[in-house]
C-alpha cells in the first residue's frame, strides 16, 4: 500500500524563545531574526524524522494501492497475513489501520474513492468504521467484512482527515523534542556560510527515539 501524510503548513517553534537564544549563545539583538528562521527550519526537520506532525493541527491520510498490487499473488499474501489482523466489530475480523500520529483530538472525514466513479463514498463513524484512541498509535477498523476484497477489486484510496500531533498548538513542547531543535538549531547557526556538513547525528536520534514514528508494515510513504 502506498501512504501519504499530508499538512497545510509545518509547526513553528512553540518553545522559550530567550531560553533559545541563551542556548545558541547569540549575543548582537540582529542575530534573532536568523535564529528564529532556523528553529522554525529545525522543527520542520525534525517533524519530517519523527514521521508525524509536531503541533496538533488538520492532517490528512491517503492510503491507496501501489502498482505491485494489482499482481493477484501479492493480494492474497498480504491479505491472509495473520499479523494485519486483530480485532473485530459486529462479529466480523478485519483489518485495523494504524496512524503515525500517536494523539488523534478527532476524525473529520473518512471517504473512498473507486476506480468506478469520480464520486468519494462517506463512511460514518461507529457505523462503517470504529476507532481505538487507546493504543498506542490510534487505529480504525472496519465494519464491512469484505471491505478489503472489495477495496483491492473496486476502490483506489482510502482519504481520512483527522487533527492531531504530539502537542498541543501553542502548548508545552516535550523537553527531549525542544533540546533537540535547540540543539540543531545551534549547529546551523553556528555553521552557517560555512562548509556543509551532517547536522543531524546520533545525539538527536536519541533525543527522539521515543516520539519516532514506525514504519508502517508492508506500506512505502
Amino acid at each position: 500500500m502506498l501512504y501519504s501524510l499530508k499538512t497545510n503548513d509545518v509547526s513553528a517553534y512553540q518553545g522559550d524563545k530567550n531560553a533559545l537564544y541563551d542556548y545558541v549563545g547569540a549575543i548582537s539583538p540582529d542575530s534573532a531574526v536568523i535564529i528564529d528562521a532556523l528553529a522554525d527550519t529545525a522543527t520542520g526537520i525534525i517533524e519530517k524524522y519523527i514521521g508525524t506532525p509536531l503541533g496538533k493541527r488538520p492532517i490528512r491520510l491517503v492510503i491507496s494501492r501501489g502498482e505491485a498490487e494489482v499482481n493477484d499473488g501479492y493480494f492474497r499474501s498480504w491479505q491472509q497475513s495473520g499479523s494485519t489482523f486483530s480485532g473485530g466489530m459486529n462479529g466480523n475480523v478485519n483489518q485495523w489501520i494504524e496512524f503515525p500520529t500517536p494523539d488523534i483530538d478527532s476524525i473529520q472525514s473518512v471517504t473512498v474513492g473507486s476506480w468506478q466513479s469520480t464520486n468519494k463514498i462517506q463512511l460514518v463513524e461507529n457505523q462503517d468504521f470504529i476507532m481505538d484512541y487507546d493504543s498506542a498509535n490510534p487505529r480504525m477498523m472496519f465494519s464491512y467484512p469484505l471491505f478489503i476484497q472489495d477495496y483491492f477489486y473496486k476502490y483506489k484510496n482510502i482519504i481520512i482527515d483527522y487533527v492531531g500531533g504530539i502537542y498541543d498548538v501553542n502548548g508545552q513542547v516535550p523537553l527531549p523534542i525542544d533540546t533537540a531543535i535547540k540543539y540543531l538549531t545551534k549547529n546551523m547557526f553556528d555553521q552557517r556560510g560555512g562548509q556543509q556538513t551532517n547536522y543531524f547525528d546520533n545525539g538527536y536520534k536519541f533525543l527522539l527515539a521515543n516520539y519516532k514514528t514506525p514504519a508502517i508494515a508492508g506500506g512505502r510513504t
